[in-house]
């Protein structure tokens, strides 16, 4: 059997979309998503840096991550834009990418591949900086999933925290297969 062949069987068996279940359980009025939204960062191992307002994030990002890229700057996807760029793209430290809403319930924030000019970028620096609005949080996936516009991407990723995992002794490493840290500026 040829590629061709594999792939048509897989198109002729793909299942049906199925509608997403209705909210599961529903936030109390008096709920503050962005409280909720760092306290479950903090439990993943992300640090929450608040902002008030869109005017200081500059002079933040200037003063605390001396030589990041800031992929949040289109200019700056020059370079890293193809499997060609993966010299470059090893050398990164510290990246700063936009996100475009956050989870409350998982601290997990959503970007798809118009945030970053290749899908290896939120992965391969040691230190991911994510800048969000305070004003695009939603209180759960079920939310999420009705944002998401899955005809306009082809690539997309929830991340919440740094990249960790556990060997057969327990011991919690950080940095195992993605960032080492990993710090949110969210914009109030």
């Amino acid at each position: 059997m040829d590629k061709d062949q594999i792939i048509q069987m897989i198109r002729k068996n793909k299942p049906s979309l199925q509608p997403l279940p209705e909210r599961l359980t529903k936030p109390e009025d008096n709920t503050d998503l962005k409280t909720i939204f760092c306290n479950n960062l903090k439990l993943v191992g992300a640090e929450v840096i608040r902002i008030d307002n869109e005017a200081l994030v500059s002079s933040f990002i200037s003063s605390h991550f001396p030589g990041a890229v800031d992929f949040s700057q289109p200019e700056n996807w020059i370079g890293y834009q193809s499997a060609n760029s993966k010299d470059k793209s090893e050398k990164l430290n510290t990246i700063i990418l936009k996100g475009q809403f956050g989870v409350a319930e998982n601290g997990a924030i959503w970007l798809d591949e118009t945030n970053f000019p290749h899908r290896i970028i939120p992965f391969i620096a040691q230190n991911l900086v994510i800048k969000l609005s305070g004003e695009n949080l939603v209180a759960g996936m079920d939310e999420a999933y009705h944002k998401i516009d899955i005809t306009k991407t082809g690539f997309g990723v929830f991340i919440s925290g740094p990249s960790k995992t556990a060997d057969i002794e327990q011991v919690l490493v950080f940095g195992a297969h993605g960032p080492l840290k990993h710090t949110v500026l969210l914009i109030d």
